[in-house]
């Protein structure tokens, strides 16, 4: 029988309590964002019920919104199916894109065809990203923990920038100073042009 989370939870502290939290090589990885020492929490139990996130069952959901009205500002592509968004936070990074269904859904609520254009159009957007910008591949992540509604976070470094390669790059997207929001919304609609050149859809003019 696989453990529930209560099992989990007493059998992870009690390892914590008896012998500490695991040893950890993170300071020396050259993308580690901070420097000196950092102590973990404690390990707080599982709730009873998960609570509900922004836009469940579609009610004010705020990415239903923007694919009823595909607001310029914030959509710059979309298709009949998927769409692409702009962050609404300042980005630090050179790139920086959710790609959502236009109806609400999660992953797991994906059609076998819906989830076959999603996979086309992640690997159509690293593709343009990497032609119009100078980024070396795209990130995508999946967490939607806060959001209800299907939103991969996509998101790239610039080339040659090393140390924010790899696990910490939103870290890093979060600490650095932000690209001034005109340079950071020309890049993304250049990227989205090249995705519809590619890959079809409608993309912002500018």
């Amino acid at each position: 029988m696989p453990e529930t989370p209560q099992e989990w939870h007493a059998r992870v502290s009690a390892a914590v309590a008896r012998e500490g939290h695991r040893e950890s090589d993170l300071q020396r990885w050259s993308s580690w964002p901070w420097t000196g020492t950092l102590t973990p929490k404690l390990l707080e139990p599982p709730v009873e019920s998960e609570p509900a996130r922004r836009g469940a069952g579609s009610k004010n959901c705020l990415i239903c919104d923007g694919s009823r009205t595909l607001d310029p500002a914030y959509v710059v592509w979309h298709d009949d199916v998927f769409m692409l968004g702009m962050p609404h936070e300042p980005r630090s990074l050179p790139f920086a894109l959710f790609l959502m269904p236009r109806r609400h859904a999660e992953l797991a609520d994906l059609t076998p065809e819906e989830a076959h254009r999603q996979g086309e159009l992640l690997a159509t957007v690293d593709a343009a990203a990497q032609h119009v910008l100078h980024i070396p591949r795209v990130q995508a992540a999946l967490w939607g923990d806060g959001t209800e509604h299907l939103h991969w976070w996509l998101y790239a470094r610039p080339t040659g920038m090393l140390q924010l390669r790899g696990t910490f790059l939103s870290h890093w997207d979060d600490l650095l100073p932000a690209v001034p929001s005109a340079r950071f919304r020309a890049d993304q609609v250049l990227v989205a042009q090249e995705v519809a050149r590619r890959g079809g859809g409608e993309a912002v003019a500018e």
